[in-house]
């Protein structure tokens, strides 16, 4: 029911539970998971969180050979470039690491955990993007934590990082012509018309 006495107008700004793009800073680490996908993927979760409790994740999943990771040297260059980006938020939260050796991914995802819940956490600077779909994430280009213990950033926003929401207009559902063209040419009977329905 619509009435007039009853309509409410809001005059408040919108403030969204995810953090902003851009070069965000004194952020904090919220949580660190180590979780199992629906499909059974094991993957690290990392959430950091500002000031206002807007929240932002990282997820890093398990690399395997696809298309674009074809050989073991590949997928054992993108196995080194994803630990360096876990190694890059342990050095930034933590202030450095240990040493490890492991030899799964489930290993190593459980090893970050460990360090990151590991004592008190370092505010950091951090830089947040948007994705292909629109949602808000951690960049994986460059340098894209630091401590704020850093006077001169080396954090750096590319051209391929996302700062504006990609718009994807709706997709309009394709109208198969010969089904419309049955339609239109079926033959009307006095029974379709309601013939047998007219007073006179």
């Amino acid at each position: 029911m619509y009435s007039t006495k009853t309509a409410t107008t809001s005059n408040q700004e919108f403030t969204s539970s995810y953090m902003p793009v851009g070069i965000n800073e004194n952020i904090t680490l919220k949580e660190v998971n180590v979780n199992k996908s629906p499909q059974g993927l094991d993957f690290l979760e990392i959430i950091f969180q500002n000031s206002e409790g807007q929240t932002v994740t990282m997820t890093e999943w398990k690399n395997t050979k696809n298309m674009w990771i074809k050989t073991d040297e590949d997928l054992q260059r993108r196995d080194n470039q994803q630990f360096g980006r876990i190694l890059q938020v342990i050095d930034a939260v933590k202030g450095g690491h240990n040493d490890f050796e492991g030899n799964s991914f489930i290993e190593m995802i459980t090893w970050a955990k460990m360090c990151l819940n590991d004592g008190d956490n370092n505010p950091v600077r951090l830089k947040v993007i948007y994705d292909k779909k629109g949602y808000t994430t951690v960049s994986k280009n460059g340098i894209f934590i630091e401590s704020m213990d850093v006077a001169e950033s080396q954090i750096k926003l590319w051209k391929n990082d996302l700062l504006e929401r990609p718009v994807q207009a709706d997709v309009e559902k394709p109208i198969d012509p010969l089904a419309a063209a049955t339609a239109a040419s079926a033959p009307v009977t006095a029974d379709s018309t309601g013939a047998d329905d007219l007073p006179f």
